[in-house]
């Protein structure tokens, strides 16, 4: 009896350092944020630089936007695409001039061997916006551009759903270890800071096997522009399919946009081995392992689909 007496006072006392220690560990976090202002999302600060580039007929020099600069192959026209569809918004992509470098987070440049065009696409300086973060970002903006803000929410690596409703509404992401938590700390917004704040904490906690498990496999024949080759790791890799055209014999190909590390501009993937073109086929894609100028993606199930509440 006096065991049974002394359990249930330890219990009794256990859950009042709960309910005393619980509030006071959001305190402090709460009064974490307050003392060290949160970080807003900044651009980094580029200077274009173009290096010379061979004839290739491929490429119009003088063409500005991702249709207007990458020509489809010979026998090619690219497939019909809807008004507000993604397939218009990655055409319509803004191009730095053909032949410009890559640019990191910090607005140093990087070789452009591997880029068939380099996105004009900002990339924010606190160096999150890699791989899979590319993915996102494409995926984001276009949601946000189309007013379909109810659909912007990613699952970070640990599981948990970062859905720009409930950060518009002042709450932010508070991460201890593999733990993630929402704080009440700000204020509502809904701007287009506000988007790229949310976007950044997207991008800072998700990454290669957060898309892996919010995915499934899709074949090539089913695969469409916004679906995505994804290794799960870390770091994996992840490439965005950017576009597609196809010939009277229904044979598509397919335009790849590739972010890598350190964070850096997005970018048209090259053709795989010096190929000028940077279409890559139905063969190519479909392939184990799939091998690009960037990475080589063995195994099979790469090509995938997003079935989350994101950008189905």
């Amino acid at each position: 009896m006096k065991r049974v007496k002394r359990n249930r006072k330890r219990l009794i006392i256990d859950l009042c350092l709960l309910l005393i220690g619980l509030p006071a560990v959001l305190a402090v976090c709460w009064l974490a944020f307050r003392v060290r202002p949160y970080r807003h999302w900044k651009p980094a600060a580029v200077t274009v630089q173009v290096t010379e580039t061979d004839d290739n007929p491929f490429i119009d020099p003088q063409g500005m936007t991702q249709e207007a600069r990458i020509l489809p192959p010979e026998g090619f026209t690219r497939v019909p695409a809807g008004e507000n569809s993604f397939l218009t918004f990655m055409r319509q992509q803004p191009l730095f001039e053909n032949g410009s470098l890559i640019y990191d987070y910090e607005g140093g440049t990087l070789p452009n061997s591997n880029a068939a065009a380099v996105y004009a696409l900002s990339v924010g300086d606190e160096g999150y916006q890699e791989c899979a973060d590319t993915v996102i970002r494409f995926w984001s903006e276009y949601l946000w551009a189309t007013g379909q803000k109810d659909r912007l929410a990613f699952h970070l690596t640990n599981g948990k759903l970062c859905d720009y409703s409930k950060f518009s509404r002042g709450n932010r992401i508070a991460a201890v270890g593999e733990f993630a938590f929402w704080l009440p700390i700000a204020r509502s917004s809904d701007d287009e800071l506000t988007f790229h704040d949310w976007l950044m904490t997207v991008m800072r906690y998700a990454g290669t096997l957060s898309l892996e498990k919010e995915s499934v496999p899709v074949s090539v024949q089913e695969a469409h522009a916004g679906d995505f080759l994804c290794h799960g790791g870390s770091p994996g890799h992840a490439v965005l399919i950017a576009d597609e055209a196809v010939n009277e014999n229904g044979e598509r190909v397919f335009l790849l946009a590739n972010g890598f590390m350190p964070a850096q501009s997005a970018y048209i993937l090259a053709g795989y081995n010096c190929d000028p073109n940077p279409w890559y086929t139905q063969e190519q894609l479909s392939a184990d392992p799939v091998c690009l100028s960037t990475y080589t993606f063995e195994g099979t199930g790469v090509l995938r689909r997003h079935t989350g509440v994101g950008i189905n």
